[in-house]
C-alpha cells in the first residue's frame, strides 16, 4: 500500500524554507549515462521480454544475468579479477589497471583502475567505478569496495534499484552507499520512476534509504516536483519499494461538487500487526465541516472482520431534515421558524465472514443518523450505498443431513418511505433431508421466528406483531437419467401465529394448512454441429411443471416478509408466487418451458443459451398480498418469459423480457452487451422497460484506449420516461510507465425511487486522480466511482 507522510504546505512557506531544504543535487554525470547501458527500447524488445509490459511504456530495462540463483550466500566464495595489467607493491597492495573486472557471488565491481589493499581488501577507484548487484546498479567518479563484506561507496554517483514490484527507480546522488547488511543509504539524491528522458516527477531529498528487504524505502526532507515545479514538501517521505503494507500516510482523495465544494480525504494507514490493520482519514467537505472516517480490519484461521465508521459534527448545511437551501425557502415561505440547527452526521457499519468448526458466522450491518447520509456525503469506505441498509447476524450449522439457522434481521429505509419494515428477531430455520425405503426422499422445512417494529401510529394488519412457526415436510420419487428426469413431490404446509396489537380486529393465533402436489419432468436431446468451423453441440431441452397448492383465505394473516415476485423465467418452476411465508399462493397449473444450449463439447462450457415458457391456468388465483384478485389473476395463462446469453470471446450478451398475449404488449424488458479484455477496453451497452414502474432506459458506458496512452472514460444512463440523464459521466485518462491522470466529469440524478426523477435537483461533481507510479497516488475516489458507473470495471488494489 502506498504511503506518504506529510502534508501540502502552503506555496509562499514552500518557497522560502522547505524548496531550499531539498534542492536538486548538481550532479557531475559520469559519460555514458548509466540508463543508456541497460534501458532497452521498446522496438529492440524479445517477445518474451514484451510479456506483461503494457503498450504504453517505451521499454525496459535490461538487467545483467546472474551467475548464481537470487538471494544466493555468498560468503565463503571466492574473489575473481581480471585486468589488462596487474601490480604488486611491497606492502602487499594491488594496482589493477584496464578493464577491471571484480566478481564475487552475484556481485560485479567494474572500473579502469583499483587499488586494493591487501589487510583490508579495500578497493579504490579514483577514475570511475560501477557496482552490479541482484537489484542494484551504481555507477560513480569515485569510490571504493569491501570485497570481503561487499560494502561499497560512490561519489557523485548515478543508480538503478528494482524494487520487489518490479518497478526501478533511477536517480543520481553526491554519494550512494551500500553498507554490510546491504541496506541503501543515498545523500543528496534526486530519483524518479519514470523511463529515460522523462522527468514528469521527481523526488529531491537529502537522504534516501532502502533498507535490505524492507517494504517501504525512505527519504528524509523531501520534495516532489512535477517538472520543474515543486508541489510537495515533507520532512518524511515513505514510498513502496514492494506491495506489501506499512504505517504512513496515504495520498489524499479529492473531489468537488456544486452542493459541497472541494471534498479531500487524507487517510492515514496502520500497519498494526500481521493480521489487523486500521485506516483513519480525516475528512473535510468545504460546506460542511471537518469530519472522520475509520476502518478496522482482522483476520484470522477462523473469521475475517471489518468495522468501519464516521462521524461529522454539526453539517454546516444539513439539520436532519433539511438541507439549509431548502429550510431557506420553507423560511421565505413562513412554513418553518427558528434557527438552523447543524445535525451530527454518523455512520457505523460491520462487515464479518467466520466458521468455527461446523458453525459459520454472518455479520452485516450498516446503520446511519439519517435517510439522506449517502445521498449528501457518500463514503470513501468501502460500503455501498443502498435504499435499505440491512442488519442482519446469523449462525449456521450442517450436521449430515440437517442443516440449521438461527439469524436476526432488519432494514432501516433511506428513501421518503415512512414506515419501517418488520425485524425478525430472531429466526430459528431446520431443514432436514433423507432417504426412505425404495426411491422415495423426505424432506421437512420447519421455522420459529419472531417479529416486531415501531407500530405506534400503524394501524389495522399493519400494526400486527409477533410470533410465526411453520413446518413444511415432503415426500418425493425423482428419477434422473442422461435423456432426462422426472420428479413427483407431495407435501403439507403449516403455519401457526402468536399474534400481539391485533386491537380485537384480527384472530391472536390464527393458522394455515395447505396441502400441495407437484409434477417436474424434461428431456434432454443433442446434437453435434459446426458454427465456423467450431465444433459445438446443441441441445433441446423441453420441461413440463405441474403444481397444484390448496386455497385458503389469508387475507387476514400478517405480512411480516411477504412480497410480490418479479414475473421472470424462473418463476415458471416455483411452487409459490410470493416471496416469504405469510402467503402461500393457491395454484392448479402447468409450465410449460423449452431452452436450448450451444455447449462446447472439449470443455461443456456454455457458449448460447435461449430459453422460453409460460403457464397455462386451470382456475383463478384467489390469494393475494392485500385486496381483491386482478384481471391478471383471473387470466387462463401467463406472460410469456423469455431470456437469452450468449458468450463469443470478449463479448457477452444477456436479455430478458415478459409478453403478454393478452394484450399483445411487452411488459418488461431489457438487454445487455458488453465487451472486456481487461480494466482498459471496457464498453456496455444495455436497455431495459418495465411498463409497471414506469422505467425507460438506456445506459451506455465504457472505458477505451483512443491511442496508445490516452483513454477516454464514460456513462450515459438516460430515462426516456422523464427525459432526464440519470447519470452523466465523462473524462480521460493519460498514462505511461511513469504516471497517471484522470480527470472525470459527473452529473447525477441521486433519487430515492425512479418515480421521483422529474422532481429531483441534479447534482454535478469532479474527481482527478493522479498516480505517481512507484511512489503513491492523489484521488483515488474515482476506483470506487468507476466500479459504480462502469460495468465490469474492478479495482486494482
Amino acid at each position: 500500500m502506498n504511503c506518504l507522510a506529510g502534508f501540502l504546505l502552503s506555496w509562499a512557506a514552500f518557497v522560502s524554507s522547505a524548496a531550499e531544504t531539498a534542492a536538486p543535487a548538481q550532479i557531475a554525470e559520469p559519460e555514458p549515462p548509466l540508463t543508456a547501458q541497460f534501458w532497452v527500447p521498446r522496438a529492440q524488445l524479445s517477445a518474451a521480454e514484451l510479456i506483461g509490459l503494457p503498450e504504453y511504456c517505451a521499454g525496459t530495462y535490461r538487467w545483467p544475468e546472474l551467475p548464481y540463483a537470487v538471494g544466493v550466500d555468498d560468503r565463503g566464495m571466492v574473489t575473481n579479477a581480471e585486468a589488462r595489467s596487474a601490480e604488486y607493491l611491497r606492502s602487499g597492495d594491488i594496482t589493477l589497471t584496464g578493464d577491471v573486472v571484480v566478481r564475487r557471488g552475484n556481485r560485479t565491481l567494474k572500473a579502469d583502475r583499483i587499488s586494493l589493499n591487501r589487510n583490508t581488501m579495500i578497493g579504490r577507484a579514483d577514475a570511475g567505478v560501477q557496482v552490479e548487484e541482484e537489484a542494484f546498479i551504481a555507477r560513480g567518479v569515485s569510490g571504493e569496495m569491501n570485497l570481503n563484506t561487499s560494502a561499497s561507496q560512490m561519489d557523485k554517483a548515478q543508480f538503478l534499484y528494482k524494487e520487489q514490484n518490479e518497478k526501478t527507480i533511477r536517480g543520481e546522488a553526491e554519494q550512494v552507499a551500500q553498507l554490510e547488511n546491504r541496506d541503501l543509504e543515498v545523500t543528496r539524491v534526486n530519483f524518479t520512476s519514470c523511463e529515460p528522458g522523462n522527468q514528469t516527477w521527481e523526488i529531491s531529498a537529502r537522504s534516501l534509504t532502502i533498507e535490505e528487504d524492507s517494504i517501504f524505502g525512505t527519504a528524509r526532507d523531501a520534495v516532489l516536483r512535477i517538472g520543474d515545479v515543486p508541489i510537495l514538501y515533507t520532512p518524511y517521505l515513505s514510498f513502496p519499494v514492494s506491495d506489501e503494507r506499512k504505517s504512513g500516510w496515504l495520498f489524499p482523495a479529492l473531489a468537488y461538487s456544486d452542493n459541497d465544494g472541494m471534498d479531500i480525504a487524507i487517510p492515514y494507514y496502520l500497519n498494526l500487526a500481521e493480521n489487523y490493520d486500521a485506516t483513519i482519514i480525516p475528512r473535510w467537505i468545504q460546506d460542511r465541516g471537518l469530519g472522520v472516517e475509520t476502518e478496522f480490519r482482522t483476520l484470522s484461521n477462523w473469521q475475517e472482520t471489518t468495522v468501519s465508521g464516521a462521524f461529522l459534527p454539526e453539517d454546516d448545511i444539513y439539520n436532519g431534515i433539511y438541507a439549509k437551501d431548502d429550510w431557506d425557502d420553507l423560511e421565505r415561505q413562513g412554513l418553518v421558524t427558528g434557527d438552523f440547527d447543524p445535525a451530527d452526521r454518523w455512520l457505523l457499519a460491520m462487515d464479518h465472514r467466520g466458521r468455527i468448526g461446523r458453525v459459520r458466522t454472518v455479520v452485516d450491518y450498516t446503520a446511519v443518523s439519517d435517510r439522506d447520509y449517502f445521498r449528501d456525503l457518500g463514503t470513501t469506505l468501502k460500503i455501498s450505498s443502498q435504499r435499505e441498509l440491512e442488519r442482519r447476524g446469523e449462525a449456521l450449522m450442517d450436521v449430515g443431513n440437517l442443516s440449521l439457522r438461527l439469524w436476526a434481521q432488519r432494514f432501516d429505509r433511506t428513501d421518503d418511505i415512512p414506515r419501517d419494515d418488520y425485524q425478525r428477531l430472531p429466526e430459528l430455520a431446520a431443514n432436514y433431508r433423507s432417504e426412505l425405503p425404495g426411491p422415495f426422499e423426505f424432506s421437512l422445512g420447519a421455522t420459529a421466528s419472531r417479529w416486531d417494529r415501531d407500530n405506534e401510529d400503524l394501524i389495522g394488519l399493519e400494526k400486527v406483531v409477533g410470533n410465526r412457526y411453520h413446518v413444511d415436510p415432503r415426500v418425493s420419487l425423482p428419477f434422473y437419467r442422461t435423456w432426462g428426469f422426472f420428479k413427483a413431490t407431495a407435501g403439507y404446509r403449516y403455519t401457526q401465529y402468536d399474534l400481539d396489537d391485533t386491537e380485537g380486529l384480527f384472530d391472536d393465533e390464527p393458522d394455515r394448512s395447505i396441502g400441495l402436489g407437484s409434477v417436474d419432468t424434461g428431456l434432454y436431446f443433442d446434437r453435434d454441429l459446426s458454427w465456423f468451423d467450431t465444433p459445438l453441440v446443441q441441445t433441446l431441452e423441453p420441461r413440463l411443471f405441474y403444481l397444484y397448492q390448496e386455497n385458503e383465505d389469508q387475507s387476514e394473516l400478517p405480512r411480516f416478509d411477504v412480497s410480490q415476485l418479479t414475473f421472470q423465467f424462473n418463476q415458471l418452476f416455483r411452487d409459490n408466487r410470493f416471496a416469504g411465508l405469510d402467503r402461500i399462493g393457491d395454484a392448479n397449473q402447468l409450465s410449460t418451458a423449452v431452452t436450448s444450449r450451444f455447449l462446447k463439447p472439449s470443455t461443456g462450457r456454455e457458449v448460447f443459451r435461449a430459453s422460453v415458457g409460460t403457464i397455462v391456468y386451470f382456475e383463478d388465483r384467489e390469494v393475494t398480498i392485500v385486496g381483491n384478485p386482478t384481471d391478471d389473476d383471473r387470466e387462463d395463462t401467463s406472460q410469456i418469459a423469455a431470456e437469452l446469453a450468449a458468450t463469443f470471446g470478449n463479448w457477452r450478451l444477456t436479455g430478458s423480457m415478459l409478453y403478454d398475449p393478452h394484450d399483445s404488449d411487452v411488459d418488461e424488458g431489457g438487454g445487455f452487451l458488453q465487451y472486456r479484455t481487461d480494466n482498459d477496453h471496457i464498453f456496455n451497452v444495455g436497455y431495459r422497460y418495465r411498463s409497471d414502474d414506469d422505467v425507460d432506459q438506456t445506459d451506455v458506458s465504457f472505458i477505451w484506449p483512443v491511442s496508445t496512452r490516452y483513454s477516454l472514460i464514460g456513462r450515459w444512463n438516460y430515462d426516456v420516461e422523464s427525459g432526464r440523464t440519470i447519470e452523466g459521466l465523462g473524462g480521460i485518462e493519460y498514462n505511461n510507465c511513469c504516471w497517471q491522470v484522470r480527470v472525470v466529469g459527473r452529473r447525477f440524478i441521486d433519487s430515492p425511487s425512479a418515480r421521483e426523477i422529474v422532481d429531483t435537483e441534479a447534482e454535478i461533481g469532479a474527481f482527478v486522480q493522479v498516480v505517481f507510479k512507484g511512489l503513491a497516488g492523489v484521488g483515488t475516489k474515482i476506483e470506487s466511482l468507476l466500479e459504480k458507473s462502469v460495468r465490469g470495471y474492478r479495482s486494482e488494489k
